[in-house]
Formats: structure tokens, sequence, C-alpha cells
């Protein structure tokens, strides 16, 4: 039997995600931070839509950083995740980074990067960003001096409660 054949879609990969998920624990209000189940909801749909990726072979790898208030949530989510689509998960406390990778083979390559290279140096973002299948046309081997570089996404007072 042909391998592909037998390999499930990403349609049903997705619809068996959707309906797990309503059960694991980290995605009860009781377990996401500041109970925002909104932002759980974007989170865990963002990883999986870069897990998608990696499972179809456009990509090696899918990193994401989540706020320091997140990173314990996100490890559950992401090892989920990575589960569910067949990959490695690579936690880089040092950087506060979680990688899915496509194997064990690409794990330890992300491994040796992050600790090979100096971080934010030109080498660290090329093999950074092509692990993640960003284009060679489009990598930018000095992201780190871009404006918003290291800022979060969401505002302060969306993850401490504070009002802005």
């Amino acid at each position: 039997m042909n391998q592909k054949a037998s390999a499930p879609t990403c349609g049903a990969l997705y619809r068996l995600f959707e309906e797990q998920c309503q059960t694991l624990f980290f995605l009860q209000p009781g377990a996401i931070p500041h109970g925002d189940v909104r932002l759980a909801d974007r989170a865990i749909g963002h990883m999986r839509g870069q897990a998608e990726k990696v499972f179809l072979g456009a990509c090696r790898a899918l990193m994401i950083r989540p706020a320091s208030d997140w990173f314990t949530w996100a490890c559950e989510a992401m090892l989920f995740t990575c589960n569910h689509y067949g990959m490695q998960l690579y936690i880089a406390r040092d950087e506060g980074e979680l990688w899915g990778c496509a194997n064990f083979s690409v794990l330890q390559h992300v491994h040796a990067t992050l600790k090979r290279e100096e971080k934010d140096s030109p080498a660290w973002h090329l093999l950074r960003g092509r692990l993640c299948g960003i284009p060679a046309s489009m990598l930018d081997q000095e992201y780190h001096q871009r404006e918003g570089y290291g800022q979060r996404c969401e505002p302060e007072s969306r993850t401490t409660g504070e009002q802005s």
C-alpha cells in the first residue's frame, strides 16, 4: 500500500485535534493563565497551524516564544501538539522558546544551533530561519535589529491583569 494513501489528511487530523482538545486539562479555564480562554484558543490554533506545515513537509521545525507567565501552559500545549502531529518537542529554556521538530535529527540540529551560534548573530538567524521554512530570499540575518524585536505581542496589562 502507498505510504501516502495510509497517512491521515490534515482535515482528519484537525478534527481529531479539536475533539481531543475539549477534554485536555491545559485548556480548562482554571489551567489557563489569567483565565484568558480566548488567548489560549488563539495560541493553540497558531501552534496547530504551524505543526501542519511541518507535518506536510513545508518546513522542518516551528518555534514559539511565549510570554514567561504562559511558558508552563505553552509547554503542555506544545507537547500535545507535537505528539498529535508526530513531532519532537525541544524546550530551550534559556531562550524562552519551544520548538516543534519534524524528527529527532531536526531536534538535535536545533539544540546544536542554539548552543553553537552566538545569539542574534547572522548565522544564528540564518539557521533558525531555514529550519522554520523561511524562503532564502526572505531570511533576515539582522532580524534582531528590527523595530519591535523582543517585544511581546500582547500588552502588559493583558497578562498581568493591570489596567493600561
